[in-house]
């Protein structure tokens, strides 16, 4: 059947060709519809409860949906001149069409300034802006005020932040991605009017979603492009013909281009762990491609007067079976993400999985369609060598021993190194620290209380806090133990608002009748201000938010969030069950407390897959663990690598030992086809070995400098995790070839299983 199909491709090129441009076409226009996803529930988990928690209590107590601008005066905020400029910088953010608002020192309402009365503080407002503060009273509340300090104002006062509400009545509803960017450059190009006086640096959630989605962007189209030219460099270089290097090229970008098309399509969103799914392609059908050329030309050489719909017959049979073989391992590598609790790692492995698909199909269509339109390319009289690949062959006859001694030792570091693997990373620590966004996260960090939220919602307390006094007291204490935490900055909840109130009541807690006239009669301003984000009467919930320093050196989340839910249940006396935590530090923390579950979960499942399909693939045990074996040091030295590197797991290197094993399995698989092959000649393992390198091995080899080379320019990327990505996509990419151009031949030779051709 499928004689007959290459035949069909071979005589009828030019209508196949046309119908393989529909389908082109066709699936490229629907390009326009692919999109990038960098929100909250792109990086949960599956069936994370906590991201629905999350979103109730953003409904509840307010969306986490704001820009913060940090706002740093030569000398102190509260000099007339510094107030000035920075009413004149609120007036120009407020008017962007889409900022509504624009909170900021001047728009705050103030409580001792000068010092209220319980009965004064619910009768009125008064802030900096509408000229009722008296100033002499400012710098001492900004500094004191258990609102404000630490929070809106550094210690210092010499930074204060302006925040710019972006969120919808709907929380889970954020701002549309476009809108998003436009709004942000606005707000950054009227920052850049009032750097003169001022050092600004803009952050919070949605300028976090923002950035990362331009870096994967720029990451996606720069290094496509970079990879791509480095390719053709090193396909230049290593065929010396024009032909050789468009044909493979011009086959990849379609299929990778197909692949982006069909997502648009189905409507998935790419995220930062499928970000590199472009990049991944190319390679992937570059391979493919590079195969089936090295074989082309191997025949060509060796039949220089046979017809070309011959030699490509000749080519696409005996290339199909060792890469429709490989194409399946492959899938069963990248299928084996779904095992994974995580989303997005799920859909890249879905989605690989098909992209995989695509490579083959088009490799195997485009490659006869091309050939028999074109001329007959001449046969070079020379052979196609690459001298490294038979020293390779030549280290593994005279050293092979000492080869597997290498790496036992190699195995060995490694397994030490994976056992000092983390999950332990920052969302700082994802940028270069030339960024903007590494910058304003450190600072804001530093000199305002915190980054990330850890929140802690209390059920069934609402109703009972303003009328029992000793919860109130235990809601202080709980407050005090939260602030007195090293790793956590600002910590802010209806504790707040109560010691407003002792202050004003001359330092005493006020009784109910008191209480609830500060409760009832406080102005709406000063309300959305101190109450709704942390007390709920529809609910019956207290909310406490703590901000977290991103930046603390020893900040373990895991145990963070368990010492803290420890002393609310020992120390306080809570029911366990009555509290939840929550917000984007909660969500994050179950994201990486999952990557090594996973991690262990994909690795374990793809290697007994690929053993099972390489007990039907060569119907033989020895063989399928031969083949097996020498595969798991790829991902094992990358693992230890890491391990010994202080190099956390995170979103993007969790695929890539599952990709290492998919690429050295492709690998084996090639060699061990072509070893049988060379085999059922003379019956010679050695000779088999040598005739085995100076012809599939040459492709394996060139497949893996090319590649690796082109990984290897993700270095320039300011997105961190992309740059590991690169880096150890490069080592798998080495690692896997080496391992099966050394080790895995010297075990064939060594063992000697049986083949069958």
């Amino acid at each position: 059947m499928l004689n007959s199909f290459f035949n069909l491709l071979i005589k009828k090129p030019a209508w196949s060709l046309v119908l393989l441009l529909i389908v082109i076409v066709t699936t490229l226009s629907q390009i326009q519809y692919f999109s990038l996803d960098a929100s909250s529930d792109s990086l949960s988990l599956e069936g994370d409860d906590n991201l629905e928690l999350y979103f109730e209590t953003q409904k509840t107590f307010g969306s986490d949906e704001s820009l913060i601008i940090s706002y740093t005066a030569k000398e102190s905020i509260i000099n007339a001149d510094q107030l000035e400029h920075l009413r004149s910088f609120r007036d120009s953010l407020l008017g962007i069409e889409e900022v509504d608002s624009v909170i900021s020192i001047l728009d705050v309402t103030l409580f001792k300034s000068p010092p209220l009365s319980l009965v004064e503080l619910a009768s009125d407002v008064i802030t900096i802006d509408n000229g009722k503060a008296d100033m002499s009273f400012v710098e001492s509340e900004f500094q004191s005020s258990p609102i404000y300090a630490n929070n809106l104002v550094s210690k210092d006062l010499r930074t204060t932040a302006l925040l710019i509400p972006l969120s919808s009545t709907d929380p889970t509803v954020i701002v549309d991605d476009e809108i998003l960017k436009g709004t942000i450059t606005k707000i950054r190009s009227t920052m850049d009017e009032y750097r003169n006086d001022a050092s600004l640096f803009l952050g919070g959630v949605p300028m976090i979603r923002n950035d990362v989605i331009a870096y994967i962007t720029s990451d996606l189209i720069l290094f496509s492009l970079a990879v791509v030219l480095i390719m053709s460099i090193i396909l230049a270089i290593i065929f010396h013909s024009i032909r050789w290097v468009l044909m493979p090229i011009m086959i990849s970008v379609t299929g990778a281009l197909l692949m982006t098309g069909l997502i648009g399509a189905i409507g998935w969103k790419v995220t930062v762990i499928s970000a590199n799914f472009f990049s991944l392609l190319l390679v992937m059908t570059l391979s493919v491609t590079i195969h089936l050329v090295v074989r082309y030309r191997e025949l060509a050489k060796n039949n220089p007067e046979a017809e070309l719909s011959n030699l490509i017959i000749q080519t696409l049979e005996q290339m199909i079976k060792p890469c429709w073989l490989t194409t399946i391992t492959t899938i069963a590598a990248f299928a084996s993400l779904t095992m994974s609790n995580v989303r997005p790692v799920i859909d890249f492995g879905l989605m690989m999985s098909i992209g995989v698909s695509i490579a083959l199909l088009i490799s195997f269509i485009a490659f006869p369609i091309l050939m028999i339109l074109l001329p007959k390319p001449k046969v070079d009289n020379h052979i196609d060598q690459f001298p490294m690949v038979q020293k390779l062959a030549i280290i593994t006859d005279k050293f092979g021993r000492q080869i597997i001694v290498a790496l036992i030792l190699i195995v060995l570091v490694s397994l030490s190194g994976v056992t000092k693997l983390s999950v332990e990373n920052s969302f700082i620590d994802y940028f270069k620290k030339s960024t903007e966004i590494n910058q304003g996260l450190n600072f804001i960090d530093q000199e305002l209380g915190g980054t990330v939220p850890l929140e802690i919602v209390f059920d069934d307390l609402a109703s009972a806090y303003w009328a029992d006094e000793g919860l109130r007291e235990d809601i202080h204490q709980v407050h005090q133990y939260l602030d007195s935490i090293d790793s956590v900055g600002k910590v802010l909840s209806i504790d707040t608002f109560m010691q407003v109130l002792i202050e004003s009541n001359n330092g005493k807690a006020p009784n109910g009748f008191l209480l609830m006239i500060g409760k009832n009669q406080m102005p709406e301003f000063a309300k959305s201000q101190l109450l709704r984000p942390h007390i709920s009467d529809e609910t019956d919930q207290l909310r406490f938010v703590a901000r977290i320093k991103e930046t603390y050196p020893t900040l373990e989340r895991n145990e963070l969030i368990n010492d803290i839910n420890k002393k609310l249940v020992e120390k306080f006396g809570f029911n366990p069950e009555s509290f939840h935590f929550t917000g984007s530090f909660t969500l994050y923390n179950n994201l990486l407390q999952s990557l090594f579950d996973s991690q262990i979960k994909t690795i374990a499942t793809v290697f007994v897959i690929i053993f099972v399909m390489f007990l039907f693939i060569f119907r033989s045990t020895s063989l399928a663990l031969l083949a097996v074996i020498p595969n798991t040091i790829p991902s094992l030295l990358i693992l230890g690598t890491m391990g010994l590197a202080n190099i956390p797991l995170d979103l993007m290197t969790i695929t890539i030992a599952a990709i290492a094993i998919g690429i050295g399995i492709d690998n084996a698989i090639h060699y061990i086809n072509r070893f049988q092959v060379e085999f059922a000649k003379d019956s010679d393992y050695l000779a088999s070995m040598y005739r085995t390198h100076g012809s599939i091995g040459l492709a394996i080899f060139y497949t893996a400098i090319t590649v690796s080379i082109g990984f290897l320019v993700l270095v320039l990327s300011n997105f961190i995790p992309s740059i590991y990505f690169g880096i150890f996509m490069a080592v798998a990419m080495l690692s896997a070839v080496l391992v099966n151009l050394t080790l895995l031949p010297k075990l064939l030779i060594i063992f000697k299983p049986k083949m069958k051709d």
